[in-house]
This record gives C-alpha cells, structure tokens and sequence, in this order.
C-alpha cells in the first residue's frame, strides 16, 4: 500500500506541476523579427514571452489564422483574440490584431486549458519596423531577395541549401531585377484586412510610406505592403540609389515615423 500511495503522491505532484497556469513576462511582447521591445504595431507578427504558455511545441496550419492551438484557448488584446502561427511552452508567435489603436496600451490575456495569464500591458505603435535575418534575431543577413529569381541577397553560396547571390546594380530594374525585403511591423494597410487573413484577394499598401537606406544612400521604394500569399508578413520593393556601396554586407534600415531598425542588419550587393 505504501508504494502505492507512494506512486499515487507523484503522479499528483506531477499533474499540479503540468497544469499551472500561464504567465507572461513583463515587457515579453515583441517584434518578431527583430524582437524590440518598445510596442507593436497593428497586424505584425509577434512573439509572446513567458511560461506554461502552452504543453507542448505546436504550428499553425489554417489561413485565417485559428486563435486556438495545443491547449491555447485563446490570447486576447483587450478582449480582441489574436490568430496563433506557433505555440511553445516558453514562446508563442500570434499576429497582433488589427484593431489594436495605435498610441495607448492593449492588455494582453493568454488562456488555457489550466488557467489564465495576469494581463501584461503593451504598448500600441503606429509603426515598428524590424527586418527578418537567417539568425532569426534581427541581425546579420537580412532575408532579402531578388524578385527576378527570388535568390537571397548574400554571399554566393553562403547560406547551406540556398539560392545566394549579390545584387547587381548593372541590371537593376531589368526583368522585375528589384529588391525585395521581408519585414514586419509596418502598420496599417489600404485597403483594411481581416485579422488572421492574408492578402490574395487584393494588393494592400501600408498607409505610412517607409524610407529605405542601403548603406548611406536612399533607394527608391517602388512598393510597400502585405506580401499576398502570407498573414502579416509585409515586402517592401526598393531599387538602389546612385551611389549605392557594394560589398557582402551593406547594412540595410527602414525608417518609418521617426524609428530606424538596425544597422546590424545587411544585404551582398555586387557591381
């Protein structure tokens, strides 16, 4: 009886330990490709910091977005439930709803099966910018891309299993030869989207126009919006300015309402 009691009292224990409730980190809402923290910006793809978010590491396969996964029930901004492309017991990757009013706070709400989350306050921006890179840290080579050929604007051969190559100023604006550069976080779009959806059903522009610099030189902007066949991932289109620097690692920025993203982050561009 003793060791039954005994395996009994484990599995109790154990149980207690699975179902706490989730919690997120103070300031634990973030940009996800670049992972700033100073506010999000309406229908940017975030991560979510904390604890027991989820049991488990689970990905989303629906468009629109589900707002449930794994034992995710729901994750609310002031009410509002955001879709889930990723869950994990540390991390989670939700779009930030687009209804969230830029300049004030959102609380934000996580439920699971084994609880609610205390509310955490963010902070709502017009605009957050941030580049997604390869190191998936908002540093380093920006995943950039040659609309030509769709190669990503680095070092030949230096991404394992990629198609890399230089972009070349001779050819630009040859053939679709343009920039294209996958971000997050530029805030509203015209025409207005459904939370969770993506873009296929009409071409969407941000409603702030963003700056673009490949090293010290401004590029011309020929396009900047949803990309249509993903949720909240956005593409601006840039062709180089005369004068432009070459080299394998030009630092690449967007500038929008006063917020640059990181210098840190580049792009290979060839003669």
């Amino acid at each position: 009886m003793r060791s039954v009691s005994l395996t009994l009292g484990i599995f109790v224990i154990a149980s207690l330990a699975y179902a706490q409730a989730p919690a997120v980190n103070a300031g634990g809402v973030v940009n996800n490709a670049n992972y700033a923290a100073q506010g999000v910006a309406p229908g940017s793809i975030i991560a979510i910091f904390g604890t027991n978010l989820a049991s488990q590491l689970a990905i989303g396969d629906t468009v629109p977005l589900s707002t449930t996964l794994d034992t995710v029930t729901s994750v609310t901004f002031n009410g509002v439930p955001a879709g889930l492309y990723y869950v994990s017991p540390n991390q989670m990757d939700a779009q930030m709803p687009w209804e969230s009013a830029p300049g004030g706070t959102v609380n934000i709400v996580v439920r699971t099966s084994a609880g609610t989350s205390a509310a955490q306050t963010v902070n709502v921006l017009e605009t957050e910018p941030g580049i997604f890179t390869v190191n998936q840290s908002g540093t380093g080579q920006a995943i950039a891309t040659d609309n030509a050929d769709s190669a990503i604007l680095a070092p030949s051969g230096s991404i394992p299993g990629a198609n890399t190559h230089p972009f070349s100023l001779a050819t630009q604006g040859q053939n679709g030869h343009a920039i294209v550069i996958w971000c997050t976080g530029l805030g509203a779009v015209d025409p207005p989207i459904a939370d969770g959806a993506n873009s296929l059903d009409a071409l969407r522009h941000t409603v702030v126009t963003p700056q673009v610099m490949i090293g010290p030189v401004q590029a011309q902007v020929l396009f900047s919006g949803l990309a249509p066949g993903f949720v909240s991932e956005y593409q601006i289109d840039v062709l180089p300015g005369p004068g432009t620097p070459t080299g394998p690692a030009v630092p690449v920025q967007i500038i929008m309402n006063g917020v640059t993203t990181s210098d840190q982050v580049t792009i290979a561009i060839g003669n």
